[in-house]
């Protein structure tokens, strides 16, 4: 709208004002307009002149307040008045009145209903320009005359008044001004103002809102205020107002899913929200960073947080049902726990039953983590590969607790025990033992058993803190992949409490069993409750911890508990298994060039989990040894060729993990295909060898052959009966309701489907009641989309439907409807659906438990294939040209004729350097190992502690000739490692590593020393060295491998008069000028090599010319300068024998003269 000219600005306000006053009723006490136009306006010729401009903003006015009748909103930033009259506007009415036209906003000014402003009494009327009659407003309003509607006595209290006379100021006496200025102070101590102390303390939560609440009461008693004296009411704020404020925008279903999830923190979430598995918050954005889809933003955090406050929905992810495990298993193996919440109750029941209403039940039904994910079905089948290709999972469980070592008050030695379960073999091993403070042995068990998940109970020292963080605290670890850590508390009194938990658990198992199990169960639970205490502990734990996912039943296969330090093994520590590459190669932790990669020819997932372990423990027993490389022996050799073949055929045709399946039938979570597949498998491989009723039946030589073969036939029948009551096709295909033949099914099963059948028949029969109420001969169900059960109609013929029936769909020539007959079946029948369902699913678990209890005899049957195939792989090995069956001795000895480094050789395009050892407690059980950089040294040494390995194991060796002692261990000390993080330097780490090695070590074990005493000055080092070696072959008397550089220790020898300690070196060629030029021959001869040739490795590094010429220079000086003391010494040494004739005098002197 243009603006006016200022000299029509008072007309016009005077109009408009008069537009707004006309607008409202009688009864008012208004001032004239007349005489207010009278002395604002010159004249009223000008105020004509612009009603033309002024009546369309007045209209506009008029309906804003006609249509405006709810209360008022307070407006942000105003502080409202307790009360107001007249002469609060009296100040400012005139020039509220003229500038009206150029406010922003327009107001609403209520007015109080005191009773000491004036009115006008029933007789007085406005005047004419002003008034009009009641039911003016249903006649046409002049041109420029505003209709006013009546004013209703609800909306009385809110009309607009023109400021009063200013005579009406003086109305007002001080008892009033008083009150006005006590409600304020009341109202600003109440609600506060934004720099109010209280409102401070409420930003800063140091007054809580039940503190508050309580407090505005309180001042709610004290003031005795009437409730119209205040315009507009304070809300007070109320216990959990923001809470209720932001979780009423949720969902039912999300208020749902945020109950679950504070219950369960720690967990990321999967919620089944009808065809779909979506997340919800964090666990969106969680889920949409790891598995890569796309998360909808939302409310990420769980609590009323109020940075979300404006925010009404959780953040959401998606992922398909059928994808569900696909998306389970990439997520638990980023070290995730996860659950899956799931609707439990179908949408026909649901219609039905009591919460129709109410959203659907839902529930957290199952937990998985990395070591408890055993629903995997498609890592089944197909080859085991590892993490971002390291070394394959073990899938092991481990538990720790700690004490102090015999009531101690450090933790420089500590207690531990041990208990790790493998869930998916349902294999556990146990151990109980003492550590020193270099924590060997925790780290020599946890890298046997390579735990993705580790449990620890109470607290550890910080020793083995930080060994546990570094053993699993990133990705690139030993491990290949992140371990996942989990903490339980251990109170003072949880020896008691777990000796109880632990006897109940077993107890519960034994009045489970029936009679004819009670003695084997009393044994069970005595055997278990024999167990160390630290040992009860971790039992305890375990078996809590795998409670949550459904696991527990674990440890009730008690002939599967195994002690760590079961003395039938040789013992590798964890520094040997990472020196000699048992598992993973030291360059990238990978599996390939390691032994167990060499070694590995097998067909099954269950025989490459035992092959594993045979590696890692290698035999002590020599009948058994030689039982098992006989077996290997058979399967090499060509005589039993039809009978091998007829195994590897079985074998390959193996497609499943049959350990993990059956395990998954002990937990009741495997599938009807994947039953069917296990049975059947089982089936045939019973049948391959149905003949075999002895173990003389089987036709080789080898008693283990024999046993394995005679174990497979005895499970035939059993797995028979089972598969007679299945229906394959409909187990292949995952029917529930076809699963079991006719003759097998349960009552209940026969009862539904009696029940879906009649439902079926009674609309079958409705059809021609259908067909007569729409007037056609013959009505045809029709299913369409999906919906079954459709009558069609001509859209010609729509007029004979009867209305009660519901259209469903359509097309442009005919219509698709449902009677209500057939809707009321239709329910019926789903109603009979489900229920059907739950029975098949009641059935199908009892099978499940029923297979169970034929635990054991499957389990010895799957150990027997997995026998036969390790036994085959170690076949294959032993065919490979340059392998030679070893021979085994019951004295200390290695003993090797062109001996060859297994890994190396297959990794090298080139041929490797066969070398020859002789080693034996009676005779040379050391050697001092000298010669140039880059030598060959460690792979040599390395090969002798393979080779006496892969004999051990009952494998061929590569060499020409092999003879081997039992070695109850072998420990290495090899390479240059710190610990940082405890303060230890490499040569602290050097000599703690050591330390423990002279403790542990025996005259049957072998000792790998590699540059001992090297991290510090040549004197210390040297003395070192010499105490260490001269301890392990005069005291210890082990077999023993010792490299140096320092070659003054080569003088050790000579004490030695029966030879017992003997210098070998890496041979090597001289050539170019000085002798520069140096030429790696690999192959170890007798004697000491004087020099280390290191400018030689110096100029392969790619050291500049100009250092190597400075160091070389130095290395001459250094060089000379020691040769001229020594010669200055030996003449002292000289004189001296010639001037007393000392013999010890001439000896030194001859030693003296053989250095130099």
């Amino acid at each position: 709208m243009p603006l006016l000219p200022s000299s029509s600005q008072p007309a016009l306000s005077a109009k408009k004002q008069q537009s707004i006053s006309s607008f409202f009723g009688k009864g008012l006490s208004l001032p004239n307009p007349r005489s207010r136009q009278n002395e604002s306006s010159p004249s009223s010729d000008s105020v004509a002149r612009n009603m033309s401009n002024a009546a369309d903003e007045s209209l506009f006015i008029a309906e804003d307040e006609d249509n405006s009748i709810s209360p008022p909103i307070p407006i942000r930033g105003r502080t409202p008045t307790a009360k107001r009259g007249y002469n609060e506007f009296s100040n400012k009415g005139d020039r509220e009145a003229e500038n009206i036209d150029h406010t922003h906003s327009r107001k609403r000014i209520k007015t109080s209903t005191n009773h000491d402003e004036p009115k006008l009494g029933p007789e007085e009327s406005l005047p004419a320009e002003s008034t009009v009659n009641d039911t003016s407003y249903l006649a046409t309003p002049a041109p420029n005359q505003v209709g006013r509607p009546k004013a209703l006595d609800r909306t009385s209290y809110y009309l607009f008044s023109s400021p009063p006379s200013r005579h009406a100021e003086s109305l007002e006496d001080d008892e009033t001004r008083r009150t006005k200025d006590k409600l304020h102070q009341k109202f600003v101590k109440r609600l506060g103002n934004p720099d109010s102390i209280a409102a401070i303390k409420r930003r800063n939560r140091q007054v809580t809102e039940e503190v508050q609440d309580q407090a505005d009461e309180e001042e709610g008693e004290k003031e005795d205020v009437e409730e119209d004296e205040i315009t507009t009411p304070l809300p007070k704020a109320k216990k959990g107002t923001s809470a209720k404020k932001n979780s009423s925008k949720l969902t039912p279903m999300e208020k749902q899913v945020l109950e679950i999830k504070r219950s369960h923190m720690d967990t990321l979430l999967i919620v089944e929200v009808g065809y779909k598995f979506r997340f919800f918050g964090e666990d969106a954005r969680t889920a949409a960073k790891e598995l890569s889809i796309v998360c909808i933003p939302g409310k990420y955090r769980y609590d009323e947080h109020p940075s979300e406050a404006h925010l009404d929905r959780f953040a959401s992810a998606s992922i398909p049902v059928h994808r569900l495990h696909v998306h389970v298993k990439r997520l638990v193996g980023a070290g995730h726990k996860v659950g899956v919440v799931r609707q439990l109750e179908t949408a026909a029941l649901k219609a039905v039953g009591d919460n129709r209403n109410a959203p659907f039940v839902r529930k957290l039904t199952n937990v998985y983590t990395k070591g408890t994910y055993i629903d995997d079905v498609e890592g089944l089948e197909g080859p085991v590969s590892g993490p971002s290709g390291g070394a394959p999972a073990t899938g092991y469980l481990i538990c720790i607790t700690e004490s102090n070592a015999r009531g101690g008050a450090t933790d420089e030695k500590v207690h531990v025990g041990i208990v790790a379960v493998q869930p998916a073999t349902g294999d556990v091993i146990y151990d109980d033992f003492d550590d020193g403070f270099m924590r060997s042995d925790i780290e020599t068990r946890l890298l046997h058993i390579a735990p993705c998940e580790i449990l620890i109970v109470g607290d550890l020292s910080r020793a083995t803190e930080k060994l546990v963080q570094h053993l699993s605290g990133s990705k690139t670890n030993v491990f290949g992949e992140k371990v996942r850590v989990e903490r339980v508390e251990k109170p003072k009194t949880i020896a008691a409490q777990a000796y109880n938990h632990v006897s109940n658990f077993y107890a519960g198992k034994m009045n489970a069993s029936g009679s004819e199990e009670d003695g084997k169960s009393s044994r069970i639970l005595d055997n278990v409750l024999k167990l160390p205490e630290d040992v009860t502990i971790c039992l305890s734990a375990m078996i809590t911890h795998m409670a949550e996912y459904g696991l527990e039943h674990v440890f009730d296969l008690t002939k599967y508990f195994q002690s760590f330090q079961a003395r039938s093994h040789m013992l590798l520590n964890g520094t040997s298994l990472t020196s000699l590459e048992i598992y993973q190669n030291q360059t990238d932790h990978s599996e390939k060039g390691s032994l167990f990669w060499t070694l590995d020819r097998t067909e099954t997932r269950f025989g490459r989990r035992l092959l594993r372990k045979w590696v890692g423990r290698p035999l002590l027993v020599k009948k058994e040894l030689e039982e098992r490389i006989g077996a290997v022996e058979e399967f090499k050799d060509g005589e039993q060729t039809a009978k091998v073949e007829k195994i590897k055929r079985l074998l390959r045709q193996i497609k499943s993990d049959l350990e993990r399946s059956l395990i998954r039938i002990y937990y009741g979570k495997c599938t009807r295909p994947e039953l069917l597949t296990f049975l059947q498998t089982m089936q045939r491989i019973a049948n391959e060898y149905v003949a075999v009723k002895s173990p003389q039946d089987a036709g080789f030589h080898s008693t283990t052959i024999n046993d394995a073969l005679a174990a497979l036939p005895t499970i035939a029948q059993d797995v028979v009966g089972y598969l007679d009551r299945i229906d394959a096709q409909a187990a292949k295909s995952d029917d529930r309701y076809a699963f079991f033949r006719e003759e097998f099914e349960s009552e209940e099963m026969e009862e539904h489907k009696l029940g879906i059948a009649s439902v079926e028949h009674e609309l079958d029969a409705h059809r021609s009641v259908a067909a007569e109420k729409i007037k056609k001969k013959k009505v045809e169900y029709v299913t369409v989309a999906g919906i079954e059960y459709l009558v069609e109609v001509d859209n010609a013929m729509l007029r004979n439907v009867p209305a009660s029936w519901s259209k469903i769909s359509g097309t442009k020539r005919v219509s698709r409807f449902h009677s209500p007959e057939v809707v009321g079946l239709i329910r019926e029948r789903d109603q009979h659906k489900e229920e059907l369902a739950a029975a098949c699913d009641v059935a199908f678990s009892a099978l499940l438990a029923e297979i169970a209890c034929k635990y054991q005899p499957f389990r010895d049957c799957i150990q027997a294939l997995a026998t036969l195939d390790c036994l085959i792989s170690l076949g294959a090995v032993a065919n490979q040209p340059g392998y030679v069956k070893p021979e085994f001795s019951d004295d200390t000895c290695i003993i090797v004729q062109q001996g060859r480094h297994p890994m190396v050789e297959q990794l090298l395009l080139d041929s490797y350097v066969p070398n020859d050892t002789i080693l034996a407690t009676e005779q040379t059980r050391a050697l001092l190992i000298t010669g140039p950089n880059m030598g060959g040294k460690s792979s040599y040494v390395r090969q002798v502690a393979l080779v006496a390995i892969m004999g051990q194991m009952g494998c061929y060796v590569p060499a020409e000739f092999a003879k081997l002692g039992m070695l109850d261990a072998i420990f290495t000390r090899m390479g240059a490692f710190d610990n940082m993080m405890a303060g230890e330097s490499t040569f602290m780490v050097e000599l703690s590593e050591t330390s423990d090695m002279l403790k542990q070590a025996t005259s049957r074990s072998l000792i790998i020393l590699d540059e001992l005493g090297r991290g510090t000055s040549t004197y210390d080092g040297v003395a070192i060295a010499e105490a260490v070696l001269d301890h392990v072959v005069r005291e210890t008397k082990c077999l023993t491998l010792f490299i140096t550089h320092y070659q003054n220790l080569s003088a050790l020898a000579k004490g030695f008069d029966a030879g017992e300690l003997k210098n070998v070196h890496m041979k090597f060629e001289e050539s170019g000028e000085d002798g520069q030029d140096i030429t790696f021959l690999y192959e170890v001869g007798y004697g000491v090599a004087h020099r280390s040739y290191g400018l030689n490795v110096a100029r392969l590094a790619g050291l500049s010319e100009s250092v190597l010429d400075l160091a070389a220079v130095k290395s001459k000086e250094l060089e000379r300068e020691t040769r001229k003391k020594r010669i200055a010494h030996l003449s002292r040494i000289l004189q001296r024998s010639l001037k007393h004739g000392d013999g010890e005098q001439l000896d030194l002197l001859i030693n003296g003269i053989e250095q130099l």
